[in-house]
C-alpha cells in the first residue's frame, strides 16, 4: 500500500509539472504574439514618419519595388490570400537571395506602401522606373517569373491579373504599347 501511495504522490508532482509546463508555455504564446504586435506597431509608426504623401514615392529599392509590385497584382483580384502570400514570400527567398526574416519585412512593407492604391497601373507607372533603373534584362526576367508565379497562384489569372502582366511584361521588354 505504501507503494502505491507513492506512485500516485510521483504520478500527481509529474501531472503538476506537466500542467504548469503547459500554461508557462501558453503564457510564452501570449508572450510571443504580444512582442510581435508591439514590433508592427514601431514599424508601422517608423513607415508612417517617412512618408510624405504617397508611399509609393518613398520606394527606392528595387526589392521593394518588386515586392509592392508582386502585392498589387495580387491584390488586382481582390483581397490578397494566404497562398499568394506564400507565393510572394517564397520567390523573394528563392530569387532575392533574403531570409524568411527579411522577406516576410519586405511583404509586410509591400502591403502597407500598396494598401491605398485603386489601380494597379499606379503602382506600376510608380515602380517600375525603380526596377528600370537598377535592373538587368536578367533580372527583369527574373521579375516576370515572379510576377506569374503570384498570378498562377490560384490557378488561371484573372483578366485584370492578366491585363497588368501582359502591360508589365510589354514595359520590362521594351516593347510598344
Amino acid at each position: 500500500m505504501p507503494i502505491l501511495l507513492g506512485l500516485l504522490a510521483v504520478l500527481g508532482v509529474v501531472g503538476m509539472i506537466l500542467w504548469r509546463l503547459n500554461q508557462a508555455s501558453g503564457a510564452a504564446r501570449e508572450l510571443a504574439e504580444a512582442a510581435g504586435e508591439v514590433q508592427g506597431f514601431f514599424r508601422r509608426r517608423s513607415w508612417r514618419k517617412k512618408l510624405a504623401n504617397d508611399p509609393l514615392q518613398l520606394v527606392d529599392d528595387p526589392r521593394s519595388a518588386a515586392a509592392a509590385i508582386m502585392t498589387a497584382l495580387a491584390q488586382a483580384d481582390g483581397a490578397i490570400t494566404d497562398a499568394e502570400q506564400a507565393v510572394i514570400v517564397r520567390e523573394m527567398t528563392e530569387k532575392f537571395g533574403a531570409g524568411a526574416s527579411a522577406a516576410e519585412e519586405l511583404l509586410a512593407h509591400a502591403r502597407w506602401v500598396v494598401r491605398d492604391v485603386a489601380e494597379v497601373d499606379t503602382c506600376f507607372r510608380r515602380l517600375l522606373p525603380v526596377i528600370e533603373k537598377a535592373c538587368g534584362p536578367r533580372e527583369k526576367e527574373q521579375l516576370i517569373e515572379m510576377l506569374e508565379a503570384v498570378a498562377a497562384v490560384n490557378g488561371q489569372p484573372a483578366s485584370a491579373e492578366r491585363l497588368a502582366l501582359d502591360r508589365i511584361k510589354r514595359i520590362l521588354r521594351h516593347q510598344t504599347a
